[in-house]
């Protein structure tokens, strides 16, 4: 199957990783959502997930195939947002 890509992980590879990190998060994985992702190299993507507020990162190639997930290290958080005023 072909992808087009902009940089960002197709939205199936999204939540086959949202479904991975369902037994090392130990949260169902209805409550695991994708908050950002990209691409690494032509066949490997990054996803960032919140775990019902445990962030988790995983690493899933374009045919579906989940090569890592873990917790995710302080510095791959995404910063807080900022308010305006």
């Amino acid at each position: 199957m072909a992808r087009t890509s902009l940089g960002t992980a197709p939205a199936d590879l999204q939540l086959m990783c949202a479904t991975a990190a369902a037994g090392p998060s130990g949260v169902d994985s209805s409550r695991i959502l994708p908050t950002s992702s990209s691409q690494l190299d032509a066949t490997n993507y990054r996803v960032d997930l919140d775990a019902a507020g445990n962030r988790f990162t995983c690493v899933i190639d374009s045919s579906g195939s989940v090569k890592s997930i873990g917790p995710a290290t302080a510095g791959a958080a995404p910063a807080a947002p900022v308010e305006a005023g």
